[in-house]
């Protein structure tokens, strides 16, 4: 797989005339500002979440209570991968009443690629008219630049930032980041939403009670496993629930199994839940579903993903571009390429992107 994304990244290089967009990390395109996200695919997770946007919300509010209105307070939610984390952000985020108390709300999409520049820029992109085109003009400014925008775009405001997806584990880069936003000296409030896989960077962020995102119940596995897959049958219950059981409370776990046992018999649903793939140990952190998913993919299906490796985790894909790629390097048909993509997106490797026509790189 390693000299095969080589390759492919050295192939990509030489067709970068197809211009497909890059939005790693807190590019301007990947981290406009929507008042409503993309709903999610895990319908009913978000009907079992309510609970925990208001425990969210509730930490927030007691948090602010207790801090001074110029203080920045920091909530993080952590979980592992696939658990519902950025989900439950939005849920927050949206929240017709609680979202009434801001004056701006702004989503950053952090990525693996931690920027300070990046981020500032993006915040200050979102706030008005007036900050976008301050953005503009501050392209390639300093760190203290962009700190003393913040503060005169933010004064006397109430606002609420997500910093969605953070990776970043340097204390001094993370110090760094809740000093710029800190920007409270001109009566500005500021309450933050992160949401990481780590409980260390949890910590060194947060200015209130960590949120620990617990898994899905079982049952709440199957049923997402059941819409996924379009099984209603009742003498699939009693496999369904042990292949649930499975997931590890992973909504995304599920999805990837469900979409993965549409059509199938009773008896390959067996063969999925005798798997020797739940008794594997691995270090990559690659969910067992998603292993299976992909050991069970069509061949020319696993080339057109394994193409997707040159692009990072988050990065915004023009999907009419990542046809014609395909085509042009011999790996599809033309008249295929919507389909491999809607196959890829329902096996939770690909998701549907905020922005018109495009896909996220997700995995």
């Amino acid at each position: 797989m390693k000299s095969l994304r080589k390759e492919l990244m050295k192939i990509n290089m030489e067709f970068g005339n197809f211009e497909i967009i890059s939005t790693q990390g807190t590019s301007t395109t990947n981290v406009q500002h929507y008042d409503k996200f993309e709903t999610s695919h895990f319908l009913p997770e978000v009907e079992r979440r309510e609970g925990e946007k208001q425990e969210i919300i509730n930490l927030l509010l007691h948090a602010r209570s207790n801090h001074d209105e110029s203080e920045i307070v920091i909530v993080p939610i952590y979980a592992l991968g696939g658990m519902g984390k950025t989900t439950l952000a939005q849920l927050v985020y949206n929240d017709d009443q609680f979202k009434k108390q801001y004056d701006c709300r702004i989503w950053v999409y952090v990525s693996q690629d931690f920027n300070l520049l990046k981020i500032g820029n993006s915040i200050i992109s979102q706030v008005s008219a007036e900050g976008a085109q301050q953005n503009r003009d501050l392209q390639n400014r300093g760190l203290q630049v962009i700190m003393d925008c913040l503060d005169n775009l933010l004064c006397n405001k109430k606002v609420l930032i997500v910093l969605d997806d953070l990776w970043e584990k340097d204390d001094t880069e993370l110090s760094k980041l809740k000093n710029m936003l800190h920007v409270g000296k001109k009566g500005s409030t500021i309450d933050v939403i992160g949401t990481t896989r780590e409980e260390g960077i949890s910590k060194k962020v947060s200015t209130s009670k960590l949120y620990k995102l617990q898994p899905l119940k079982d049952v709440v596995c199957w049923e997402i496993i059941k819409r996924s897959s379009k099984c209603n049958q009742n003498e699939f219950e009693w496999i369904g629930l042990d292949i649930a059981k499975k997931c590890g409370g992973v909504p995304l776990a599920a999805e990837a199994l469900g979409y993965m046992l549409q059509s199938k018999v009773i008896s390959e649903w067996k063969n999925i839940n005798d798997s020797d793939i739940w008794n594997e140990t691995s270090d990559d952190r690659v969910l067992p579903s998603l292993r299976l998913s992909y050991q069970r993919m069509p061949q020319q299906l696993r080339i057109c993903f394994s193409y997707c490796v040159i692009f990072s985790k988050g990065h915004n894909i023009v999907e009419n571009d990542l046809i014609h790629q395909r085509n042009v390097l011999g790996f599809i048909e033309t008249s295929k390429g919507k389909e491999y993509i809607k196959h890829l997106l329902g096996m939770s490797f690909l998701q549907v992107s905020k922005t018109p026509s495009y896909v996220t790189q997700l995995i």
